[in-house]
């Protein structure tokens, strides 16, 4: 009985390419703008949003009604401590920084 090789290689080879899509690891947090916000170079008005970002990518997701509304720039950084809540900080209607509980990386972005 002879085996053939070249499917089990071939399912090898492509775990392979898979494996860093199982480790990618999506954040998201939903948010409500009071008033006109600015998140990166996008401009939001007053309503509900979902934010999301992939581990590891430089952009955030702007999600309004299930749909993408904005894709903006941004960077990660290191915080100290894990973050206790998901939070989104603002500062003169601008976000600054998006934190996900239980991570200690948040989303920053340039001013």
């Amino acid at each position: 009985m002879r085996l053939n090789k070249k499917p089990y290689l071939a399912a090898f080879a492509f775990s392979l390419i898979t494996v860093p899509v199982w480790g990618a690891h999506t954040d998201s947090i939903p948010w409500v703008a009071i008033e006109p916000t600015t998140i990166g170079s996008a401009h939001v008005m007053p309503g509900h949003y979902q934010l999301t970002a992939e581990e590891g990518q430089s952009e955030l997701q702007v999600i309004s009604g299930g749909k993408v509304i904005a894709t903006v720039p941004c960077r990660w950084t290191h915080l100290t401590n894990k973050a206790a809540d998901s939070e989104v900080q603002t500062n003169n209607n601008q976000v600054t920084q998006v934190r996900f509980a239980g991570r200690t990386e948040a989303i920053q972005f340039n001013q």
